[in-house]
């Protein structure tokens, strides 16, 4: 009977991975799917190799397992809070998101990779391929109650109370249910190289704050009631538009740290 029971747990687990309070499933698939087309060969290989599978395949590892133990301790690293500047709050939750990624990835940098275990690696490259495309969710940065009181609204869909972050989590896919992570990336991956360039420049920090700037625009965007069956023709494209240059970033920075990671 335990053993029925885990296993019930598990297919719940995966079975509600495509609701869970992250970039959708369709999202962190097409995000992944696109930043391995950047990768160099030397990174893909290697990452097929600890991972087993495309990066796609793996992208939504951490909503899959979050509610099953042993891995409820990745249920609060998503996200991550921001101070009233705009900085990452470094202090709450060790950064979240932010924080996990940036562990993640001094694990495996300037070769340390080399020294561990396969299922080590394997452990911190499903973090990264996950938690840094999470910090680009527009309502994956967490404000203030008290400073900011205005971004604690639910939307409309059809009259009917709708969830902001479960609109924001699918807008990749928001009228395009039909695309596959192919077409995204044949209509969404067409940054120029030397634009590429500039927005994989920084650190995790200066990400971090990028990706405050799209919360509040994804706030302006779908304000206190706008019931999001309603949308005009230019609120539509501005929740394309905002929710396709984030998760472009999104991808481009993944593939940036990869290849520096296996260069």
């Amino acid at each position: 009977m335990k053993t029925l029971r885990v296993l019930f747990a598990l297919l719940f687990a995966v079975t509600i991975s495509h609701n869970a309070m992250a970039w959708g499933g369709y999202a962190h698939g097409a995000i992944n799917y696109v930043a391995e087309q950047h990768l160099t060969p030397k990174a893909k290989t290697e990452c097929r190799r600890y991972l087993k599978h495309t990066l796609s395949w793996d992208a939504a590892w951490m909503d899959n397992w979050r509610s099953v133990s042993p891995f409820n301790s990745t249920d609060k690293l998503h996200s991550f809070r921001a101070t009233t500047d705009g900085e990452i709050n470094w202090k709450v939750l060790k950064g979240g998101a932010a924080g996990l990624v940036e562990r993640s990835i001094d694990n495996l940098k300037d070769g340390k990779y080399k020294s561990m275990s396969d299922s080590l690696v394997r452990h911190n490259l499903l973090m990264i391929i996950h938690a840094l495309p999470d910090m680009h969710c527009p309502v994956h940065v967490a404000f203030s109650k008290k400073e900011f009181p205005e971004y604690s609204y639910s939307l409309r869909k059809n009259g009917k109370k709708y969830g902001k972050h479960k609109f924001w989590d699918a807008s990749p896919a928001f009228n395009r249910k039909d695309w596959t992570y192919e077409e995204y990336a044949a209509n969404v991956d067409n940054v120029k190289p030397k634009a590429v360039k500039k927005l994989v420049r920084g650190s995790i920090g200066s990400w971090g704050r990028d990706c405050v700037m799209g919360a509040h625009k994804a706030h302006s965007i779908t304000t206190e009631h706008k019931d999001i069956a309603k949308l005009t023709e230019k609120e539509q494209k501005a929740v394309l538009k905002l929710a396709d240059e984030m998760a472009i970033k999104a991808a481009y920075r993944l593939a940036y740290v990869l290849n520096e990671i296996f260069k």
